[in-house]
């Protein structure tokens, strides 16, 4: 110890480190003992210089390829797909199952943010991916709550490497620093807005990110939601819904929410002009994982009058639907779901609203009965949309 820092010996004081690592002597106390603080400082400055300068090797594809200038590929996708692989939560300092620094690289970390807080801060200013992701995997969500709230910008690989390290954690820690992790995402859907799609791609099925989305959802302009929205896919695995369902919940007092909802309803309708018109692809239920959105849109545009004209012109049309020409069978099957969705949709209003129409049950009936081939479609052993659009319009199953 004396001889790293009289001399300013980097290597002897990281011998030091290393017996520390299992020893754990008062550092700060014998820099104080042998009147060592200036020179304490060099070394600070020096390992401050390897911290900022790690430069490691990997086999990984996705890191290799982000890394090399001659591949013209996505930049931010690669970047991404990286970080994902990376548990932020684990003290060890791996990368991708590959030890890269010795035991004692963490006392380098404490040194430096023990002793020079200011170097440690700008170590979470740097370009260096390495740094920032062995650096915040060492820090405390409390030091990052701290760190963020003092930074008015930050970079967006830094942005990105608290996100991950966020989204990883507990719920209960996720849950106590919810509005850091809003506002980091905001920051860097401002700074760039591809990087932000790509990562939330990677996690949008995530069921705490969609409660962050939801939080986002209510602080963005209608532009940035515009621009936002057109990226966001629907998608028919009926499992989402209740994760899509998260994000509705944190939005539904937002001045924006009838806009998203609007947003969201314009998908939906291009979505079934899609699949009316589908002639090879053999559809089923069009339950999208937003259906809660286009519920709730419905929910607010139609009354009762209004809901209950439109079911009765549904029916209409499932009536003469084979009257309707088709390209082929395919097609004509798909138009059925397309309808039956529709129809679908509003039976949950119907329910929601406790209505109870003479025409409609009469509607119904009639349909049961002259739809039996298309039964089979639309029952699912996992989801039985038939009987939960009976229960919806009469109340109970028919015998």
């Amino acid at each position: 110890f004396q001889k790293g820092l009289k001399e300013v010996n980097l290597v002897n004081f990281l011998i030091f480190l290393y017996a520390n690592s299992q020893i754990n002597l008062p550092l700060g106390e014998l820099v104080k003992k042998y009147d060592l603080n200036r020179k304490f400082n060099e070394i600070i400055n020096k390992i401050f210089e390897i911290l900022n300068n790690i430069n490691i090797q990997f086999v990984d594809e996705a890191l290799s390829l982000y890394y090399n200038k001659e591949y013209k590929l996505n930049e931010e996708k690669t970047l991404i797909e990286f970080l994902s692989q990376i548990n932020f939560e684990t003290d060890n300092p791996t990368l991708i199952n590959y030890n890269v620094l010795p035991n004692h690289f963490f006392q380098m970390i404490d040194v430096v943010h023990d002793y020079n807080l200011e170097l440690f801060e700008k170590l979470l200013t740097s370009d260096n991916l390495f740094t920032l992701i062995f650096i915040i995997k060492y820090m405390s969500y409390d030091q990052i709550n701290s760190f963020l709230k003092k930074q008015k910008e930050l970079k967006e690989k830094a942005l990105l490497c608290f996100l991950f390290k966020f989204l990883s954690s507990t719920s209960d820690d996720k849950e106590n620093y919810s509005d850091l992790i809003v506002n980091a995402c905001i920051q860097l859907y401002e700074f760039n807005k591809i990087l932000f799609n790509e990562f939330m791609d990677n996690i949008f099925n995530n069921e705490f990110f969609n409660e962050i989305m939801g939080s986002m959802f209510c602080v963005l302009s209608k532009e940035d939601l515009t621009v936002l929205f057109e990226t966001i896919q629907l998608n028919d695995n009926i499992h989402l819904i209740d994760v899509r369902t998260r994000m509705l919940d944190n939005c539904g007092d937002s001045e924006n929410f009838y806009y998203i909802l609007e947003l969201i309803y314009k998908k939906w309708k291009k979505h079934l002009k899609n699949s009316f018109n589908e002639k090879y692809k053999l559809l089923n239920i069009l339950f999208t994982d937003f259906c809660y959105f286009i519920i709730s849109y419905y929910s607010n545009k139609y009354d009762d009058e209004k809901l209950l004209n439109s079911m009765k012109k549904l029916f209409i049309k499932l009536k003469n639907l084979d009257g309707e020409w088709s390209y082929c069978i395919t097609q004509h099957m798909n138009k059925f779901f397309v309808y039956y969705s529709k129809l679908f949709i509003f039976s949950v209003i119907y329910e929601n609203r406790k209505l109870d129409d003479d025409e409609i049950k009469k509607f119904f009936r009639e349909f049961y009965a002259e739809y039996v081939l298309f039964k089979n479609f639309l029952y699912n052993k996992k989801e039985n949309f038939l009987n939960i659009f009976e229960e919806n319009l009469i109340g109970k199953k028919i015998v």
